[in-house]
C-alpha cells in the first residue's frame, strides 16, 4: 500500500498491492505499520547560496514531484528512512566496496563492475581469466570458499572524524550503528547460492604493528532466508558482518585511508563470493551477450550483468553491487 500527499489540498491516493487485496477480500486487511522513504529526492538541491535567503534553500526539494503509489513490491520504497531512537546522531554510516588493490585475496572492479568467473563447463577458465584483465585481481571464482571475495567496507565515509577505535566506539558501537549480519539479494535465475565470510574471520591492520593489512578468512555457504523485499526472481541470504579492524595511527604506513575505502571510523566488513547455476547455458544469449570479444586476449566470452543488493540486518544501510557473470567459451 502506498499514498500520495499533495500538501495543500491533501489528496489521497492508497493503492494496495496483490496481497492487500487479497487480505481485503477475505476479511483480514489491517493496517498494523508503515513506512517512509525518500527515493524521489535529490538531496544535492538544497541550495545555501539562493539569493532569496535561508527560507528558500530547500524551496526545490519541497516543489519536487512525488511518485504516485505503486502495486509493485520492488518499486514502492527502496530507500527506507532508518529509525533510531538516538536523538544526538552526527553521522549515518554507509557501505561502500573496497576496490584498493592493497588488501590480499580481495578483487577490485574492473570497468565499473565486480567479475565473476563461470568454471562450470570449463576447469582452465581460471587461468585464461586471469590473463583477459592482466591480473587475477580483478575476478572472483564461482563456488571457491577460499577467495578471492568482493570486499565491502561499513562506516562513516567521512574526514571530520579520524578512524580510530575510540571514535568507533563513541559514534558508531555506543549508538547501535554496527551490524553483526547483512541481508544478500542475487538473482536465481544466475546464482545458485551466495558465499559469506566465517564468523572467525579477522581484518585489521593492527596485528603486524605498522599498518599493513591483515586479512584471514575462508567463506561459507551463507543461509536463505525470508525478507520483505520482494524482488522479482531474487532471492535473500544471511551473511555475517566481521569487525572492521582499520583504524588510524599516526605512525603507520600504509595509512588506513590506503588500505581503506571508508574515510572516517569503521564498523564492519563484509566478504562474499557466489556459486553460479550450473546450468548456465542459453541464460547468456536471452539476458547476456553470448560468444563475444569481451576482452583484448584474443577469446571469446559469454557475459551476464546483473545487481547484487546488499542491507544491514541492524542499521538498513544497503549498496548495491554490479555483477559481470563471464564464461570462457573459445
Amino acid at each position: 500500500m502506498a499514498f500520495l500527499d499533495n500538501s495543500g489540498d491533501i489528496i489521497l491516493d492508497a493503492v494496495l498491492t496483490n496481497l492487500g487485496r487479497k487480505k481485503m477480500a477475505n476479511g483480514t486487511f489491517s493496517i498494523t505499520k508503515c513506512a517512509f522513504g525518500d527515493d524521489e529526492i535529490d538531496y544535492g538541491l538544497f541550495n545555501k547560496s539562493h539569493p532569496s535567503g535561508t527560507a528558500y534553500y530547500d524551496l526545490e526539494i519541497l516543489q519536487t514531484p512525488i511518485l504516485e503509489a505503486f502495486t509493485q513490491a520492488n518499486a514502492v520504497i527502496n530507500y527506507g528512512l532508518l529509525t533510531n531512537t538516538t536523538t544526538d546522531l552526527l553521522y549515518l554510516p554507509v557501505l561502500e566496496p573496497n576496490t584498493k588493490l592493497a588488501v590480499s585475496n580481495t578483487i577490485a572492479m574492473s570497468g565499473n563492475v565486480f567479475y565473476v568467473a563461470d568454471t562450470s563447463t570449463d576447469t582452465s577458465t581460471k587461468l585464461l581469466l586471469s590473463t583477459a584483465l592482466g591480473s587475477t585481481n580483478y575476478f572472483t571464482v564461482s563456488n571457491q570458499y577460499s577467495g578471492p571475495s568482493i570486499l565491502i567496507e561499513g562506516g562513516f565515509n567521512t574526514t571530520d572524524l579520524r578512524g580510530d577505535a575510540s571514535n568507533r566506539t563513541t559514534y558508531l558501537t555506543s549508538k547501535n550503528l554496527v551490524d553483526n549480519f547483512f541481508y544478500v539479494y542475487y538473482d536465481t535465475r544466475f546464482f545458485n547460492a551466495v558465499l559469506g565470510a566465517r564468523p572467525t574471520s579477522l581484518y585489521n591492520n593492527t596485528d603486524s604493528g605498522t599498518g599493513a593489512v591483515t586479512l584471514s578468512y575462508s567463506l561459507m555457504r551463507a543461509p536463505t532466508v525470508s525478507t520483505d523485499l520482494a524482488f522479482e526472481n531474487y532471492a535473500a541470504a544471511r551473511v555475517n558482518a566481521i569487525t572492521n579492524g582499520i583504524v588510524y595511527n599516526a605512525s603507520y604506513s600504509p595509512t588506513d585511508t590506503v588500505v581503506s575505502s571508508i574515510a572516517g571510523p569503521r564498523s564492519i566488513a563484509v566478504l562474499i563470493n557466489f556459486e553460479v547455476m550450473p546450468t548456465l547455458d542459453v541464460e547468456f544469449s536471452r539476458y547476456g551477450v553470448a560468444s563475444t570479444a569481451l576482452f583484448a586476449d584474443g577469446n571469446n566470452y559469454s557475459y551476464i550483468d546483473t545487481t547484487v543488493y546488499l542491507r544491514g540486518a541492524t542499521t538498513g544501510i544497503q549498496t548495491q553491487l554490479p555483477v559481470r557473470i563471464v564464461k570462457y567459451i573459445s
